[in-house]
């Protein structure tokens, strides 16, 4: 049995008769006190203890990477001079992707659990584009570890992962021919401008809202589109560009749009042409003029809304109308497409005049079979089979037998 006396070697006695003894842990000296010697050791080896295991779950978590919220975070401040659009598609998904792997380290995360997160709700309601950009983000965020020269990252798993098959493919419709025939028949109010310019053009937003009289050729009858607008917030900022190299073109000036231009081309070359001022429009000002029109000939619909203020120094409930516009820019955009294959324009035209490298996005997202398609497919059809009438039967075209 050991000896009181080689329990309390190295330990020192105190005033009040307690025990201490001073130890080094992790390079830093700790003092530990108790009335009983052995208590004071059995301190001391569970703080050394309880060290060890601190430093090993240290180096398990250095070898699995930091922590993607971490990786995420950095991600999000290097977005900081991505295009508005991209920062619109991309933040919504990386506030989920957070939520679901934030406390995962970057090695925890494997294929199979990017693979669960895109089937699961609500991202199995989304349409497939939406599901496709949370992929992106995942794989953006690996990537960035990976290229960053203090993380170091050596893995990617969200290129291992597939998107799920069957998600819904959302296609935005052309503007009904009702929509199309009120901006036809209306070229000479100064608030249709906005309508007509996209029904002969084309043009995304940014790139309309661009376009100044000076990149008008009147003679030439020749719209150049070389720059575009993009938005912080409510305020525009004009860019040298557009939004893909293809972008950069050059489109007919339509007889429609040139007789409601008519009245502005003595305006400066440098006046915009929508909104007629000398600065790109605001956002506010955009989505004010293209409601005024739709209000003006009873497309707006009314929507009554409330809301909380404060009036002399209570509360108040107070009602207000929303109008909500059922029919956007962009999707005179679908029927310009849709002109473009109606008056029989050929495919490689109709591409560059749309600003696309391929026919890819002309067939899968813009060109819509309209009624008129329709029509035109029947004439041609009865027109066919009546001239098999009156020739006579067709020859079917048989296919000779391998059979000896």
């Amino acid at each position: 049995m050991r000896r009181k006396k080689d329990l309390t070697q190295g330990l020192t006695q105190r005033p009040n008769g307690s025990w201490q003894i001073a130890v080094y842990i992790g390079g830093q000296r700790r003092f530990f006190t108790a009335k009983d010697p052995a208590a004071v050791r059995q301190k001391a080896q569970a703080a050394q203890t309880a060290y060890d295991l601190a430093q090993q779950e240290q180096a398990a978590a250095r070898a699995l990477g930091p922590l993607f919220r971490d990786v995420a975070a950095q991600y999000r401040a290097s977005l900081d001079q991505a295009k508005p659009g991209t920062l619109r598609s991309y933040l919504p998904c990386l506030r989920r992707i957070v939520e679901e792997f934030g406390d995962y380290r970057m090695r925890e995360i494997e294929p199979w659990m990017i693979a669960q997160f895109l089937r699961s709700a609500p991202l199995n309601t989304m349409a497939a584009t939406t599901v496709c950009n949370h992929k992106t983000v995942i794989n953006n965020i690996f990537q960035f570890w990976i290229d960053s020269p203090t993380g170091r990252g050596n893995l990617n798993p969200a290129r291992e992962t597939k998107v799920p098959r069957g998600l819904p493919r959302g296609k935005r419709p052309p503007p009904t021919d009702s929509e199309v025939a009120i901006v036809k028949a209306h070229a000479d109010d100064p608030d249709a401008l906005l309508p007509i310019a996209y029904l002969c053009t084309g043009e995304r937003r940014g790139e309309l809202c661009a376009i100044q009289l000076g990149d008008i050729d009147f003679k030439a009858k020749i719209i150049h589109i070389t720059k575009s607008v993009a938005y912080r917030g409510n305020q525009p900022y004009l860019r040298d560009h557009t939004k893909t190299p293809a972008g950069i073109r050059s489109v007919p000036l339509l007889a429609l749009l040139e007789q409601a231009l008519q009245p502005y081309r003595h305006l400066p070359k440098s006046t915009y042409l929508v909104g007629l001022g000398s600065q790109p429009v605001t956002a506010t000002k955009y989505r004010c003029m293209w409601s005024r029109f739709w209000r003006k000939y009873g497309v707006a619909v009314p929507v009554p809304r409330t809301k909380q203020v404060t009036k002399h120094g209570r509360q108040v409930t107070q009602k207000y109308t929303e109008w909500r516009i059922p029919v956007c820019g962009h999707q005179f955009r679908h029927e310009y497409v849709c002109m473009l294959a109606m008056a029989g324009i050929p495919e490689e035209i109709a591409i560059q005049l749309v600003g696309h490298a391929n026919a890819r996005m002309i067939h899968e997202i813009y060109l819509s079979l309209k009624p008129q398609m329709l029509s035109d497919a029947r004439k041609k059809l009865d027109s066919f089979l009546s001239q098999q009438q009156e020739n006579g039967p067709a020859q079917c075209i048989t296919f000779a037998s391998n059979a000896s």
